[in-house]
């Protein structure tokens, strides 16, 4: 990344920050607004916030496509998943952080029938293969900016910028960043053709994969969580319960070499600012990458043959975001409320840790509107089998 010096600069700013949080005290009683904002921050995105950035939004569309023009099977990667019962949500432990508001408990029994889902994340060549052959505008291209943060912009674009998200100050609407700046204008795709598209919307996600395979959909949440699990009951991971077994790395998280005690969002109201000097002190590296990594990163996660399943980005499913689940029964093919103000997005990103996120896992969830777009936001698609059937 072109700044990652500057990122390694304010490594000091950041020393100084957690040494005074330990010299004032005990870390604050969590209040219920501390607890919302926990997280890298990309639950607190949205886009109508910033509506005076919007730009006209008349130009592009997807133009009508025929089937010869869209993805092989070969290109689509699609993988068949069998279907069956398993657990979605996870128990509170005093080994994970699980946020209430996130809806990601309590556990729930579902029944998923068998469909197909993307072995990889959607790559920066793929959908540049989709722009190609249907002229279609994303959102972020539409409104003109989308999100970045801060510590992946250059000095020039943040000196530009003066606003920021209020729950989450890390976070900036970056004018001319889209799929194809991923990090502001004056960033590219060079060497991340493999690397999974961001700066999309789940309008974006969703148009590439209708246009990928027939019956080509973004997967409901409990096809998404059943495959990552692969197979498996009750655990963190889609291998297991170990972040790192055997000392190698299944992932793409942040990782640093500050020794932390506890999470920073124990700190109360001082808690924001820690995590924003976080985000500007160096990632170690440790996984390989400071940002995304190539799809086909790390191996497979699981059983399944999945790639990245949880780490490197969030990625888009299909429900409107609730919080209240019903235990009472097993649902079957379960597919959310039928209307909502936010999608759900699965997995989390080059952007968790323990000490700020924690939402590298098989049940994390956190929502985000279907207009907005980030820099550790892809997806990846699913299909029906019977529809799969009629090619």
């Amino acid at each position: 990344w072109r700044d990652f010096l500057f990122m390694q600069s304010r490594f000091v700013v950041l020393s100084v920050s957690i040494l005074l949080a330990h010299v004032l005290g005990e870390p604050e009683v969590c209040t219920e607004d501390t607890n919302k904002n926990a997280g890298c921050g990309c639950g607190k995105l949205d886009r109508s916030q910033f509506s005076e950035l919007n730009a006209d939004q008349s130009s592009g569309s997807l133009r009508e496509v025929q089937l010869g023009e869209s993805e092989t099977d070969e290109e689509a990667e699609l993988v068949t998943i069998s279907g069956g019962e398993v657990t979605l949500g996870m128990i509170k432990d005093d080994k994970d952080i699980v946020h209430d508001t996130d809806g990601e408990g309590p556990p729930r029994r579902v029944f998923v029938s068998k469909f197909r889902i993307g072995k990889y994340e959607v790559s920066n060549e793929r959908f540049a293969r989709f722009v190609a052959a249907t002229n279609f505008v994303t959102e972020s291209e539409k409104f003109g900016w989308s999100f970045g943060v801060e510590a992946f912009l250059s000095k020039e674009v943040n000196e530009k910028i003066t606003q920021s998200v209020a729950a989450a100050p890390w976070w900036l609407p970056v004018n001319g960043s889209d799929w194809r700046h991923p990090n502001g204008p004056d960033t590219n795709l060079d060497g991340l053709s493999k690397h999974p598209v961001v700066q999309v919307s789940w309008n974006d996600a969703s148009a590439f994969c209708k246009w990928s395979r027939p019956g080509g959909r973004l997967p409901t949440e409990a096809e998404w969580e059943f495959a990552a699990r692969g197979g498996k009951e009750r655990r963190r991971y889609p291998w297991g319960n170990l972040m790192v077994p055997k000392k190698q790395h299944r992932m793409n998280v942040w990782q640093t070499d500050l020794k932390l005690e506890r999470n920073l969002y124990e700190y109360g109201h001082r808690s924001l600012d820690l995590v924003k000097e976080f985000y500007s002190a160096p990632n170690t590296m440790e996984d390989g990458f400071a940002g995304t990594a190539p799809v086909d990163q790390y191996g497979p996660q699981n059983s399944f043959g999945l790639h990245n399943m949880v780490g490197n980005v969030w990625e888009w499913v299909s429900d409107w975001f609730t919080a209240n689940h019903d235990t009472s029964t097993v649902a079957r093919d379960p597919t959310g409320p039928a209307a909502g103000d936010a999608k759900v997005k699965k997995g989390g990103s080059f952007l968790c840790n323990w000490y700020t996120c924690n939402r590298m896992r098989n049940s994390a969830r956190m929502m985000l509107t279907p207009d907005s777009a980030a820099s550790n936001v892809g997806f990846r698609c699913a299909a029906d089998i019977d529809q799969l059937n009629k090619d």
